[in-house]
């Protein structure tokens, strides 16, 4: 049977596994909002009298750590709107409120390390899709959008405009929140009805409650928060005023850049820029938005972590720009990092990116997404023929309870050449946290050096206790989107899992909370059958009551290399047979304590010889205005070729300061001895007004010359490599 039939088929598998196994949403929790007209001051002081005669939601159950049990610090939350915003009042009371942790004041920052909640909105009521905004006790902000009850850090890219302001007091803290319905998208309609998930954490506890309960059949405490088929209905919402949904940003840019591209002290190039351009959102009807950009600038992106590469494989550098993170989730397809049909972050790698149009929407059960950017050298090359096009069509739909299938296209393309990709995709859940999946992609190109296909099929049965998985991948020889990342080509692979996780209670050991054991094993052969890896592993780890944890484990790995490959630009690993086995300790501390860390030790065979790598963190929460964290990697490699005796070390400091929600600078200071290069890049962040920012960004990088097996070498000569001032400013303008 042809590789595209048997995939199609799989994926039809899917569903009969959905229309015998998909779990209808439980019985409802309903609240309803309370129309009021005259809105909430927001100050955190809940002293308008119609708060008090609003019927709280009070029944909040903990998911963590005593799972079904009701929270030990009581929270009350009341709903009100006006015709514009929706409101909040949480009251969360607290027996010690000394005890209250808020430090944290970076918006979109480690809300996580302190008192927080959580707000969860399915506008369109599909089960799957929501929106997120978290506040700590301090009243500093982040969100970000569940897809297909999907959650990960990239997922809080999306920045809403709303208010949140706090109190803390001898009872607890309390808050108002207010967000406007022009920052949701909901169904047309006077009568409208949305989910509604409410989350209280109360850190020094590693407590987190939950209204509706959600529990840890769900996954843990942070995935519970993406359980949207499992929240309650917030209803009693009509006549609402939608507005015209009409956002324009513009930006003004101003900088200078000093270099020396052969790190030559005599040849010193310096180049000034100044720039304008202008980010645009529509909402063309309630369910569909548009956004436009032209000139984009991304000079305020945060630098990315070193990485040393040690493998054959290329390494993954997670995408940071807000234009391609805001719903991405939408444009997902693939294995995350691993082989995925589109990664936007092949968008303006080698270019500027000179325009681009996102349209974004719901339509009933139908999720829609459109990507089309073109980049070139600059704006002169636009639409022109030095410019590239690239475009991304994605839709999923909503066919059974829990079960979504969708497809996606992509293109770049330029006069002469194309390459394109066309997937399918389809998901059910089931079971809570169990579910079926799989994915198909085909890809073509002008002279058919990228024709191939990939596919992958996953099963995962999972509660609170027990997890099994397994699942199938194969990518072609000349399998490569040139909108996607691969990471590894010319493969099948199989792999399966078991887990089991019970909560214990020992009272030789009363701070362990659950032990989570699993053995895995994973098998990798050549497209032509070829036996190319093996990787066999068991890890245990305890879980403690406090958010400190610790793990063992230990793996048995295969690797038969075809070919050489260079670990560092003068060792070369032969073709050959090679087995690896590895210890590894880890362990890792509370990082909302004051002094918090991470550490691991791996050791073992390596290539036919040793490596023995070590890193940690170690983090200073000096206050809510300062926060220190210093990193290192080391690796010590012991080969028997030439040149296999060698060191490879990273080195980083990040600096957090804060002045207050509104100013706040992070700075990032790297070395490693590879490169031989020390970087910093300090970014300043004034929210002069609430979605407009001011940026003030510094990056300087000096190059270390002489022994990279030292690694500080007095006698090394210190050049500088490049210099980067820039200042860019932004406004919101909500029309």
């Amino acid at each position: 049977m042809p590789r595209w039939n048997r995939c199609v088929l799989a994926l039809t598998l899917i569903f009969v596994c959905a229309s015998v196994s998909a779990q209808d949403v439980p019985t409802a929790n309903n609240v309803s909002a309370v129309f009021v007209e005259d809105a909430p001051r927001i100050d955190g002081h809940l002293d308008e009298a119609f708060w008090q005669e609003i019927e709280p939601v009070n029944q909040f159950i903990q998911v963590w750590p005593d799972d079904g049990a009701p929270e030990t610090e009581h929270t009350e939350v009341r709903i009100a709107y006006d015709r514009d915003n929706l409101y909040f009042a949480f009251s969360c009371y607290d027996a010690n409120p000394e005890l209250i942790r808020a430090k944290n004041l970076e918006r979109g920052g480690r809300n996580d390390r302190d008192d927080h909640v959580y707000i969860g909105l399915d506008t369109y009521q599909d089960g799957r899709n929501a929106y997120l905004f978290e506040m700590n006790a301090l009243g500093t902000q982040d969100d970000a959008t569940i897809t297909d009850e999907g959650l990960t850090i990239d997922s809080f890219s999306w920045n809403a405009v709303f208010r949140s302001e706090t109190v803390i007091n001898e009872q607890g803290w309390f808050m108002e929140v207010a967000i406007p319905f022009r920052q949701l998208r909901f169904p047309e309609g006077d009568d409208i009805s949305f989910g509604l998930m409410l989350s209280r954490m109360v850190n020094r506890k590693n407590e987190r409650g939950m209204w509706p309960r959600i529990g840890l059949e769900f996954g843990n405490s942070f995935t519970a928060l993406a359980a949207v088929s499992q929240y309650g209905t917030l209803g009693g919402l009509k006549n609402i005023r939608r507005g015209r949904n009409i956002e324009i940003k513009p930006y003004v840019i101003a900088g200078a850049q000093r270099s020396r591209p052969d790190l030559s002290m005599e040849d010193t190039q310096t180049e000034y820029t100044q720039d304008i351009g202008v980010d645009f959102k529509y909402g063309i009807t309630s369910n569909l938005t548009l956004d436009l950009t032209v000139n984009t600038d991304f000079a305020q992106v945060e630098a990315d972590n070193v990485q040393l590469n040690l493998s054959r494989f290329s390494l993954f550098f997670p995408e940071k720009r807000e234009f391609f993170l805001e719903r991405s989730g939408l444009f997902e397809h693939g294995n995350s990092q691993s082989t995925q049909t589109f990664f936007s972050r092949r968008i303006g790698l080698d270019e500027n990116i000179l325009a681009g149009a996102r349209l974004t929407g719901q339509a009933g059960p139908l999720s829609v997404g459109l990507l089309n950017i073109e980049s070139g050298e600059g704006m002169g090359d636009l639409f022109g023929s030095g410019s590239a096009n690239n475009t991304v069509a994605r839709v999923r739909a909503s066919v059974l309870p829990r079960t979504t299938a969708g497809a996606i296209f992509t293109n770049l393309q330029t006069d002469s050449t194309y390459s394109r990709a066309f997937g399918l995709d389809a998901e059910t859940r089931f079971w809570s946290n169990s579910g079926v999946s799989g994915w198909f992609t085909n890809v073509w190109d002008t002279d058919s050096t990228q024709n191939d296909v990939a596919g992958h099929l996953a099963a995962r049965f999972r509660n609170d206790t027990y997890g099994a998985s397994t699942t199938f991948t194969t990518v072609g020889e000349k399998y490569r989107p040139a909108l996607g990342f691969v990471r590894r080509q010319d493969m099948r692979q199989y792999t399966g899992q078991l887990i089991y996780s019970p909560l214990v209670q020992i009272s030789a050991l009363p701070f362990i909370r659950r032990f989570v054991s699993s053995a895995e094993y994973s098998y990798i052969e050549g497209q032509d059958g070829g036996k190319q890896t093996t990787l066999a592993e068991i890890d245990v780890r305890a879980e403690f009551n406090r958010r400190d944890n610790g793990s063992v484990a230990v793996d048995r790995r295969f690797e038969r290399l075809a070919d050489p490959f260079f670990i560092r630009p003068n060792a070369e690993i032969e073709p050959g047979d090679y087995t690896f086995t590895n210890v590894t300790l880890r362990g890792e501390t509370d990082s909302s304590r004051p002094v918090f860390g991470w550490a691991y030790a791996t050791t073992g065979s390596f290539f036919g010889g040793n490596r023995t790598d070590v890193g940690g963190t170690i983090g200073w929460r000096q206050s809510r205005h300062l926060v220190l964290e210093g990193s290192v990697d080391h690796s010590d490699i012991s080969l028997p070729i030439a040149n296999g005796e060698f060191a490879a070390t990273t080195l980083s400091l990040s600096v957090l300061s804060a002045f207050s929600r509104k100013l706040f600078a992070r700075s990032l200071i790297q070395y490693d001895n590879f490169s031989r290069d020390l970087q910093a890049n300090i970014r300043v962040d004034w929210i002069h007004t609430p979605g407009s920012d001011l940026f003030i960004v510094f990056n300087t990088g000096y190059h270390f010359a002489g022994n990279n097996d030292i690694l500080f070498d007095p006698n090394r000569d210190i050049v500088l490599r490049d210099q980067v001032g820039i200042v860019k400013l932004t406004y919101l303008l909500l029309l």
